[in-house]
């Protein structure tokens, strides 16, 4: 992927793109979902559009806030963390159109959206950003990104990346 493609608020046409990741699920929000969860502030969905030849939307996710326990990341988080529960931002959905798959599409959409999370944690509370990996090639994704498993059992696994491994990693 070259650096002239941008990630952008989704737009009503993007949603009408007739997107295709492969995944139904995937497929169905970004056309059915997207723009009304981003309209009400559910989940903020950003796109890479395409150009020329390519699909109109390479790929796309979705940002929103999250907590978790403080039992969850027991064993991530080496600090005393308060019982409650913790700030964090969700990564709900990302997804790669099958035409720009195996291109770099995905780790160019996750280094967007953390760059984005990052920014939102200069001015709010979050401890760290989570994943849902629904199968086992989501999960060596995120591995390859330092997101560990909170749980071993069961799909979807989710993952967890601490805020201070992002800032650590600029």
């Amino acid at each position: 992927m070259t650096s002239t493609y941008a990630t952008e608020s989704i737009t009503e046409s993007d949603a009408r793109s007739c997107f295709r990741s492969g995944v139904h699920a995937l497929d169905d929000y970004l056309a059915r979902h997207a723009i009304g969860n981003t309209t009400q502030g559910i989940g903020k969905t950003f796109v890479l559009r395409g150009t020329g030849e390519e699909p109109a939307v390479l790929g796309y996710y979705t940002l929103s806030m999250a907590e978790l326990k403080a039992d969850n990341l027991a064993e991530v988080l080496t600090m005393r963390l308060p019982r409650y529960p913790l700030p964090v931002a969700l990564i709900g959905r990302l997804a790669v159109h099958q035409d720009a798959q195996g291109r770099g599409v995905g780790a160019q959409l996750l280094g967007d959206a953390l760059r984005r999370v990052l920014d939102a944690a200069t001015h709010i509370g979050c401890v760290g950003v989570i994943v849902d990996a629904k199968d086992l090639k989501a999960e060596a994704f995120y591995r390859k990104f330092a997101f560990t498993a909170l749980a071993d059992n069961g799909w979807p696994r989710r993952m967890f990346l601490p805020i201070k491994a992002l800032l650590a990693a600029q």
